[in-house]
């Protein structure tokens, strides 16, 4: 029966003494109030029915489940439910200044967004969520012992600082002493690109050294496998249990897949005109691949479609709260077309993103296929439409592969060019292609 549940839901584990699936939130016993605020979701999602299951047992686990599949809530219930079986085992006052779980995420957007989640979840639970901005990381300094926090969630940058400031006034080991969970979302990012100081790794080498206590659990979770990540894990965790949903690194089997080819850098901005003019329904996202071909393309959608269609741009140049801003005028539909660079290509919430648009190849599958994910979410069907040139002939095969392997149209000949080796793959994650600017010369 397990077993046959498992292959239903296309459900792979790995470990010892896993627990069963469970295939209705009636059977989690969820107090009456946690199961209100969850009412909008009716069943749970294969990622949940195996990972909340590991999680209420309080258990290591890596986890591999495609984009809007509901990975937060698969590690949003054990800790609710945890920190509620605390407040009953302490039954006092203090059981509101325990912090419990610790969420970490890549980017300030995507770290507010779970933020919203967790408060959404724990409405009139006794349960208090932060997310972690100066305001807040001073009142702990300050007064930690008057700090009233569960649930912390946080860039992995700001939580280092913070606890290397408690450090030095010999608070840390206080802060951190009841701690039970620390989730790592989007975990594929430890051995990305970056070097030195800000490389993830790093950063996650010393918070793992800072939440050392002997009853934290360790959450990691991502919508793609990297055998680097794995390996990892299972060096850091011994007991670790791994849950992986659908083959491993494919697409959101929601999404429709295109590849179609610009002969050069300045006919993509016409393809993208002609696409939008076509039964163009909103809202979408168009992903390049550094912040002033973004604010190139802003600029020329911008005026060719005014008063048409409503373009919005995003990049790291705005600040958290014009981030913000932006992301809520597209959530409400106030911008149909949102432009953007690889800030927005990972766990951004967007329920009902019609159209993807990679006007720039991603620089890996990783890349392209949490970028593609944000449409094809919540069970709702998806399109996206990846632009390439001759320049990005070194790069295209792994993601023509994952096209072609998820029943889309490839032309032959994109599947038999050079496979880039390990070290090619490296490089290329660090450099994109150099492009020309997109400047345009034609009505």
């Amino acid at each position: 029966m397990i077993r046959q549940i498992r292959k239903k839901h296309r459900i792979f584990t790995w470990g010892t003494n896993i627990p069963d699936p469970i295939e209705n939130f009636c059977d989690f016993q969820l107090p009456d109030k946690l199961s209100e605020n969850l009412k909008e979701f009716s069943v749970p999602t294969p990622v949940q029915m195996q990972g909340i299951p590991i999680g209420i047992q309080h258990r290591d686990l890596l986890v591999t489940a495609p984009t809007g599949s509901g990975k937060t809530l698969a590690f949003a219930i054990p800790i609710i439910l945890r920190i509620l079986e605390q407040k009953q085992q302490n039954n006092s006052k203090n059981s509101n200044k325990i912090l419990s779980a610790i969420i970490l995420e890549p980017t300030k957007i995507l770290a507010i967004q779970t933020f919203q989640n967790f408060v959404k979840f724990c409405f009139g639970l006794d349960i208090n969520c932060f997310y972690l901005n100066s305001k807040i990381a001073t009142k702990i300094e300050k007064n930690l012992e008057k700090c009233a926090i569960n649930i912390l969630v946080c860039t992995p940058n700001r939580l280092i600082y913070l606890l290397e400031k408690l450090e030095n006034e010999e608070k840390s080991l206080n802060f951190l002493s009841n701690l039970e969970w620390l989730i790592v979302d989007e975990c594929d990012r430890i051995f990305e690109g970056t070097e030195g100081e800000n490389c993830f790794k790093l950063q996650l080498d010393k918070i793992l050294n800072f939440c050392c206590g002997p009853n934290v659990r360790h959450g990691f979770f991502s919508a793609t496998f990297s055998c680097q990540v794995e390996n990892w894990c299972r060096e850091k965790l011994k007991e670790m249990l791994m849950v992986c949903i659908g083959p491993r690194n494919s697409a959101n089997e929601l999404v429709k897949q295109e590849l179609l080819f610009a002969g050069w850098e300045q006919a993509k901005v016409q393809i993208i005109r002609d696409i939008l003019r076509k039964n163009f329904e909103p809202p979408a996202l168009i992903f390049l691949q550094s912040k002033d071909r973004a604010k190139q393309l802003f600029a020329e959608l911008k005026s060719f479609f005014e008063g048409k269609i409503f373009v919005g741009l995003i990049s790291g140049d705005l600040s958290e709260k014009e981030c913000q801003l932006v992301v809520e005028r597209f959530r409400s539909g106030s911008i149909d077309l949102l432009i953007c660079t690889e800030l927005m290509g990972r766990g951004i919430d967007f329920q009902n993103v019609n159209l993807v648009i990679n006007f720039d190849l991603p620089t890996s599958i990783i890349s392209y296929i949490h970028r593609i994910g944000r449409t094809g979410r919540a069970g709702r069907v998806g399109r996206a439409i990846t632009l390439f040139t001759e320049s990005d002939m070194p790069i295209i095969r792994p993601i023509s592969t994952v096209i072609h392997q998820a029943g889309f149209p490839v032309p032959e000949y994109l599947l038999k060019l050079h496979k880039p080796t390990r070290e090619e793959k490296k490089n290329l994650k660090k450099r994109a292609p150099k492009r020309k600017n997109l400047i345009i010369r034609w009505g």
